[in-house]
């Protein structure tokens, strides 16, 4: 019966092709580039304190202060997707 178990068990695991691919994350610019496009992409849904929090971003990564440029568009990213 310790069998059943064991073969459940590899049954129930997802093989690496079913796994989603992993999303590679950088402090690089151009990943700052890539979230203002997406966020850019979003339009009208973003609210005005949104479009402020990713401006904000934006300088940021233009000063040169890649990381808490991306936390910023990747928050204002974040919350315009929710809608709020």
């Amino acid at each position: 019966m310790p069998w059943v178990f064991a073969l459940l068990l590899v049954a129930s695991t997802p093989t690496f092709a079913q796994q989603s691919a992993p999303r590679l994350i950088s402090d690089s610019p151009e990943y700052c580039a890539e979230l203002a496009g997406r966020f850019d992409a979003l339009g009208a849904e973003a609210s005005a304190h949104l479009r402020v929090l990713a401006n904000e971003g934006r300088q940021l990564c233009a000063e040169g202060q890649t990381r808490s440029g991306i936390a910023k568009l990747r928050r204002a990213l974040k919350e315009a997707q929710r809608g709020e």
